[in-house]
């Protein structure tokens, strides 16, 4: 797998010929990028990651053998290394919360420009976080309904981590503000996680504002 200074590694998922044609013209196109493959499915999708393990995946919502956020839930666990961006047509607040608590680091309108895609891409390959404070406010108030989970204390170096992933910092962009390593930056991430109870760094921000231990407008 390509770092994140190297040569991004992208494959697409979508059923829609034309759309997954046009996406891998687009990325062939740029020089700083490589389509590794293409798959129309959730079968194809999971055994091309297992292959070809590409930094990045757009992944398509709807897919005509299952659906795409349960297979983002399959290739997150089994490759970890590889960022989601969910690619959909629909734009509902439960498909985004989903797509949040599966794990995806970007979800994207298949209206919006070539620009933006490309740009998701990049920013994905950094690993950093594409939700802004408007999706995560609406996985927010869906937290809200939930049953009230206790939360166990969090240190004042993952309170630290927690603020920087909210701001949209990758794994190595808070390496790098707190002067640690990327490996102790991702043990305390998981510790972060298993206390906020989170499947993913997004679900952990939304928790962490919800019980006020953040505050998104910070």
């Amino acid at each position: 797998m390509s770092g994140a200074d190297e040569t991004i590694t992208v494959a697409v998922v979508d059923d829609h010929l034309m759309v997954a044609e046009m996406l891998s013209l687009v990325i062939a196109s740029q020089d700083d990028m490589r389509l590794v493959g293409v798959a129309h499915g959730v079968t194809e999708a999971i055994a091309l990651v297992g292959a070809e393990e590409p930094r990045v995946l757009l992944m398509d919502f709807t897919l005509p053998d299952g659906d795409g956020i349960d297979a983002v839930r399959t290739i997150i666990e089994r490759w970890p290394e590889t960022h989601v961006v969910m690619l959909s047509g629909s734009d509902t607040d439960d498909l985004l919360a989903r797509a949040i608590e599966a794990g995806c680091v970007g979800y994207l309108a298949k209206d919006r420009p070539v620009d933006d895609v490309l740009h998701a891409i990049r920013s994905a390959a950094r690993g950093e976080l594409l939700f802004g404070a408007a999706e995560l406010s609406k996985l927010l108030g869906r937290l809200r309904q939930a049953p009230s989970q206790s939360v166990e204390w969090l240190t004042t170096r993952e309170l630290e981590v927690l603020k920087l992933l909210a701001k949209g910092h990758s794994t190595e962009g808070i390496a790098n503000q707190l002067f640690i390593s990327i490996n102790t930056v991702r043990n305390h991430v998981g510790r972060i996680l298993n206390k906020l109870g989170a499947h993913s760094k997004l679900e952990a921000v939304a928790i962490a504002a919800r019980d006020k231990l953040i505050n998104l407008n910070d």
